[in-house]
């Protein structure tokens, strides 16, 4: 019996992930109207079209809110954790805040009832449409002989099913998993056809375990995947224009913060209020970054993990380590072009040398700029052995391999719950 490779279309199985939302058209349309009529018939008492034009900005206001809302949504939440009511809410009420700007900025009228009701309305919307879809929403996976799914409670609303006969072709499935590693037998490769000819969605096991898992298996790379892995050159230019737009706004916070961070790190204990040291940059260029002094001053500058110095650690130190605080001064780095506000974290020059031989295609993480942030950080926290430092570079091969605005906006969200909570910091 001869056997054979299957051929996978990497960008068809993305499609899986908006029937996850009770959405695509249906859903929206059902949200949209019962948004703009219900703040109408609440606010007025009436669900026609209103002729005063103060309502018609209000309404017009909801509904590019909303349909923002629904595109930013629909690109997050094909990443792990992307899902999450707390980061869709965080999206709504900052376009929200963001058109009430607008609004005040130019002076436009609207009807103060009708928006409000309105944005009140676009997040129970929002929930009501989580819940449903958390619950009563599902996707249905078979797997194939051999197929190994390293995490399958990470899978949010996926079922299983391990396939043992072809006999089961009249059953419709979302998606046929396959291991695109090894070879498959004629009888499988024909109930494989079988499906994709109806519709199927076929989707490689590697594929499915990166997106369940956040991270790219180092163990399954090889030579033939660095092109996968190729930052979008378009995408590189408007980050940097986004760095620079984004430090400029967040100046007028982050140096009176800055101010009071320093007064304090400067009467609690000697020494200088910044932390500088050398790290490994974009290329492997090196360069000095710049942090708050969160320890004891020490003449030792042997590269160590961040945990085998907890015992340095100043009281003050601590919470704006927990906080990520500290980072604050890395603002600078990424004017000087130095850094990004979101990338892999640039390491200890001593620690570059050493990983590059224990950790294959180590240095590869260097094809883009490191961040003051980044979805190691806000997925796993700081890497204090030689077997988490292997874990970080699967999450920033994972970041690298779908570097967007959309990633970024998700890291972005998950970061301001750590700043904000703690949680996560380590």
């Amino acid at each position: 019996m001869t056997s054979h490779y299957i051929p996978i279309d990497p960008a068809r199985h993305t499609r899986l992930h908006e029937r996850l939302l009770l959405n695509p058209v249906i859903g929206h349309l059902t949200g949209l109207i019962s948004t703009l009529f219900g703040a109408q018939l609440i606010a007025h008492g009436s669900v026609s079209i209103p002729q005063d034009p103060n309502q018609q900005l209000s309404l017009i206001t909801l509904t590019t809110i909303y349909i923002i809302n629904a595109l930013l949504l629909k690109k997050i939440v094909r990443f792990p954790g992307g899902r999450s009511f707390s980061y869709s809410a965080s999206i709504t009420l900052a376009l929200i805040a963001s058109a009430m700007m607008v609004i005040l900025a130019f002076r436009l009228g609207y009807s103060r009832s009708t928006l409000f009701i309105g944005f009140a309305l676009l997040l129970g919307v929002q929930f009501i449409n989580f819940i449903i879809n958390r619950r009563y929403r599902s996707l249905k996976f078979a797997l194939l002989p051999g197929v190994q799914i390293t995490n399958k409670s990470g899978a949010e609303n996926i079922r299983f099913r391990e396939l043992t006969s072809t006999e089961l072709s009249s059953i419709r499935y979302d998606a046929l998993i396959v291991a695109t590693e090894t070879k498959i037998e004629d009888h499988w490769l024909r109930y494989v056809a079988h499906h994709s000819a109806s519709g199927t969605t076929i989707i490689s096991s590697k594929t499915l375990n990166e997106a369940i898992s956040g991270k790219v298996d180092l163990n399954m790379l090889s030579i033939h995947d660095m092109d996968s892995l190729q930052p979008s050159a378009v995408y590189v230019i408007a980050k940097r224009l986004i760095d620079i737009a984004s430090v400029a706004l967040l100046s007028p916070i982050v140096l009176p913060v800055s101010l009071i961070l320093a007064t304090i790190i400067r009467f609690e204990s000697k020494g200088s209020v910044l932390f500088i040291q050398e790290r490994i940059g974009q290329k492997n260029v090196p360069f000095r970054m710049y942090k708050f002094r969160s320890m004891i001053p020490e003449d030792d500058d042997t590269p160590r993990f961040a945990d085998m110095d907890e015992h340095r650690i100043t009281r003050f130190g601590s919470f704006i380590r927990k906080f990520r605080l500290d980072e604050l001064p890395q603002f600078l780095n990424v004017l000087k072009g130095d850094m990004s506000l979101i990338g892999p974290r640039p390491e200890q020059g001593g620690f570059v040398e050493q990983f590059e031989q224990e950790v294959p295609f180590y240095s590869y993480r260097h094809i883009v700029k490191p961040g003051i942030t980044g979805w190691a950080q806000v997925s796993q926290g700081y890497a204090v052995c030689t077997e988490s430092t292997w874990e970080k570079v699967e999450h920033d091969f994972f970041y690298i391999k779908n570097l967007s605005l959309w990633m970024d906006i998700l890291i972005v969200l998950k970061t301001i719950r750590t700043v904000l909570t703690g949680f996560g910091a380590r």
